[in-house]
């Protein structure tokens, strides 16, 4: 890990805005964590907006290109034929396993703060996203409607869109599924949640992308019926 002041405040920030927030957390409470003078914040970075911003980029920029490297490899064996729905996937989830397995724990702390943004919707958290991840995320959106021709551009765009949520609900959630599996299952184990969230991505992904919407009214006239009985809430 480097230990340059930047990446010091960098580190510390990263960690503390995932523990508590980004608005909860102060300036001061990164350079103390960091153990550097309060100028210096503002000195490599300007604002506690952009030390934010530079949190996302320094990590979302490997993983962005870690992901695009694997999508060429898979699309470049595949000559002119569209790749399939498994290795777009692949390509999508395995670059964050293999960071988050030999990168250090600062990549749970990315899922944490990423999670956070895509559910905000605050203006910061969109400007980031758009900024940093959009450009990328074309990409697999280009795969996806080549494998699935027949789709429309709103099944691609909500199939990827469950998929980010997938990964980062994933790997951010407060491993509630220890608790509720009686220590079965722990996202402690992000190789054994991977191996399943493959499969489940595939499968999940594969129905938006051919199925008709689900019309839910039947089950709603049920509800109903319920609120009809029971009117005492």
């Amino acid at each position: 890990m480097k230990n340059t002041t930047a990446d010091k405040l960098l580190n510390s920030a990263e960690r503390l805005f995932a523990q508590a927030s980004y608005s909860e957390v102060s300036i001061r409470d990164i350079t103390e964590d960091a153990g550097v003078k309060l100028a210096l914040v503002h000195y490599h970075f300007g604002s506690k907006e952009e030390l934010f911003k530079a949190v996302i980029r320094r990590r979302i920029g490997k993983l962005s290109s870690d992901r695009i490297r694997l999508l060429n490899y898979y699309k470049n064996q595949n000559g002119d034929e569209p790749m399939s729905l498994e290795k777009i996937v692949e390509s999508f989830l395995a670059p964050y396993l293999y960071n988050t397995l030999y990168g250090g724990e600062g990549w749970r702390y990315y899922a944490i703060n990423v999670a956070r943004l895509l559910s905000s919707g605050s203006a910061l958290g969109l400007s980031i996203l758009c900024e940093q991840f959009d450009p990328y995320a074309e990409f697999f959106i280009v795969e996806l409607k080549r494998a699935y021709p027949s789709a429309t551009k709103e099944q691609i765009h909500w199939g990827f869109d469950f998929l980010v949520g997938l990964m980062c609900n994933t790997f951010a959630e407060a491993d509630r599924i220890k608790f509720l599996s009686h220590d079965i299952c722990s996202i402690e184990n992000p190789e054994i949640a991977c191996q399943y969230l493959y499969h489940y991505s595939i499968e999940g992904l594969h129905a938006v992308l051919t199925k008709p919407k689900y019309d839910y009214q039947s089950t709603f006239d049920i509800i109903k019926s319920f609120s009809n009985i029971d009117s005492s809430f």
